[in-house]
């Protein structure tokens, strides 16, 4: 399992520390035909995505994050636990709350809460 080793770039220790193991969530969220997405996160990755002029699936794969999971948390159906959160966000070279917004609290508390997270 990858563990923070505080502040984390672009190198390639970070790249190979990643590499060890694929992330995957345990807990089920569902399949994508059961809820739409959630816009404003949805449409912060989209955004983030044609910005960075990368192809959609590039970030999860430079993460070695499951596609499945991958997609539930570009469509805001999965909140991934805050070190992903950070390391997404470091992907896009931007602040975690540029895509899990404050005005978005009610919302991510409520998917947490479901996924058995604090």
């Amino acid at each position: 399992m990858i563990q923070n080793k505080g502040e984390i770039g672009h190198d390639s220790s970070f790249r190979e520390d990643i590499k060890e193991k694929p992330f995957s969530f345990n807990a089920k969220v569902g399949n994508g035909g059961e809820s739409p997405s959630y816009k404003p996160i949805e449409d912060a990755f989209n955004t983030l995505i044609l910005k960075n002029c990368d192809k959609p699936w590039d970030w999860y794969k430079s993460l070695d994050i499951d596609k499945s999971d991958a997609s539930k948390i570009r469509r805001g159906l999965l909140i991934p636990p805050l070190w992903l959160r950070i390391k997404i966000s470091q992907y896009f070279k931007i602040d975690s709350t540029a895509i899990w917004k404050i005005e978005d609290l009610p919302y991510l508390k409520k998917q947490l809460k479901m996924q058995g997270e604090k």
